[in-house]
């Protein structure tokens, strides 16, 4: 990339970085509403610091994640957002970068110090900090203070490694936690009423039950999780997965055994034996075989992230119904005895909203993402674009697409049932 200049279109590109967050508080809200909800605020704040900044926000400069990131040692699924954002850094594709909770990511120190330390290698400008951290002093300041502080937490968490490490070879529960359907806070002892369902899952299961059917009879039967919350398919498949109810410990996500290679025997007492567990796994595991060869070739559906149902307003997302590509209410998965069917022929709507898509290109007289063409070629352009770019395009210009009931009869496409609601850009 070349150097920027004070009046290029380069020198007032800025990227941004947020996740959900209010701004009193650093924990993301509880449903996935709330946290889309959170998001947009946070978006909002970034868009409005640009635009007093005289900056332009890029639609493919947008980074998110679910949580705050945790450094270098964090997990890359758990914030892919904050690693795509310093891979763009480390590329010098993004030069400046608004952080509308800059304060709150301080808190986070590994990140911060990771940050602080490829702004300055790669001369990238923050923005949203109370302090000028553009500032050579103050940028030290910070930096100092957030390894120092890294420094703590990695010393204190290898301890606490060590300390766990210790716990797993003898068998011992970690203790404290989450309380697990089955037994009582810290794993102490068994809740034989609960106890007894885990036994009645696993040999359900293992007899052929699947784990929708299983999760739809416990609920009926109003036996709730350890949380008092209505048992999932995947809730059910968790249970059956954990070796915890067989009374074996686990250490980073694998088995622990003795340097014979058997099993470490835990502290606790198990609801299943081991053999049970066992062949719950296998039949898992072919079952899963079963449906991967029957799977059908993956389709991508660029408009899954952006399509909401006007009667329930949940997400609508892509799949296969009667051997066609829908778009389809997500509460139709639900286990609930009702729930809201609405779909729509994906190819159909697909076709609609690039035909919108392009025209909004055609009418551009700059290039509003990388790599796609604007203006009189954006038509032809179009073909070539791959899914995901067609996915980019449609996020930049559109905040959502909401389907409502169809007035035609199902083998007609009815356009009236779609409503396109722009995504509103900074101007200037």
């Amino acid at each position: 990339m070349p150097p920027s200049t004070p009046g290029s279109d380069t020198a007032r590109r800025a990227a941004v970085y947020c996740w959900p967050s209010s701004p009193s508080r650093s924990a993301g809200p509880g449903t996935a509403r709330d946290r889309r909800a959170a998001l947009d605020v946070q978006l909002a704040l970034a868009y409005e610091q640009a635009a007093v900044l005289g900056l332009a926000v890029a639609g493919d400069q947008v980074f998110t994640d679910s949580r705050p990131p945790a450094g270098p040692t964090g997990s890359e699924r758990a914030t892919p957002g904050w690693r795509s954002l310093l891979a763009s850094v480390r590329r010098r594709e993004v030069r400046r970068l608004l952080l509308p909770q800059a304060e709150q990511l301080e808190r986070h120190a590994c990140a911060f110090a990771e940050l602080l330390e490829l702004a300055t290698e790669y001369d990238l400008r923050l923005y949203g900090h109370p302090r000028d951290v553009n500032d050579p002093e103050v940028r030290e300041e910070l930096l100092e203070r957030a390894e120092r502080t890294a420094r703590s937490a990695r010393e204190a968490s290898a301890r606490a490694r060590r300390a766990h490490r210790r716990a797993a070879a003898e068998g011992r529960t970690h203790g404290g936690g989450l309380r697990r359907f089955g037994y009582t806070t810290g794993m102490t002892a068994l809740i034989e009423e609960e106890a007894e369902v885990v036994r009645e899952v696993f040999a359900r299961f293992l007899a052929g039950d699947s784990l929708r059917a299983l999760a739809v009879d416990l609920n009926a039967r109003q036996i709730a999780t350890a949380y008092g919350n209505r048992w999932t398919v995947s809730g059910v498949g968790r249970l059956l997965e954990a070796p915890r109810y067989a009374g074996l410990r686990v250490l980073d996500g694998t088995i622990v055994r003795a340097p014979d290679g058997s099993y470490v025997t835990a502290d606790w007492p198990p609801c299943v034996s081991v053999a049970d567990w066992e062949a719950a796994q296998q039949l898992r595991d072919e079952r899963a075989r079963a449906r991967a060869a029957n799977r059908r070739p993956r389709r991508e559906y660029p408009l899954t992230s952006l399509l909401r149902c006007t009667r329930c307003e949940r997400h609508m997302v892509g799949s296969t119904i009667g051997g066609y590509p829908t778009y389809a209410c997500t509460s139709s998965s639900s286990l609930d005895a009702e729930h809201c069917s609405r779909h729509i022929a994906a190819e159909s709507l697909e076709a609609h909203v690039a035909e919108r898509a392009i025209a909004l290109l055609e009418a551009q007289s700059v290039p509003v993402l990388d790599g796609v063409p604007v203006g009189p070629a954006a038509r032809f352009g179009w073909s070539r674009l791959s899914p995901g770019r067609r996915a980019a395009v449609f996020r930049h210009f559109f905040a959502s697409i909401r389907i409502s009931a169809s007035s035609t009869s199902r083998s007609v496409f009815d356009p009236s049932r779609i409503e396109l609601l722009p995504r509103r850009h900074p101007t200037g």
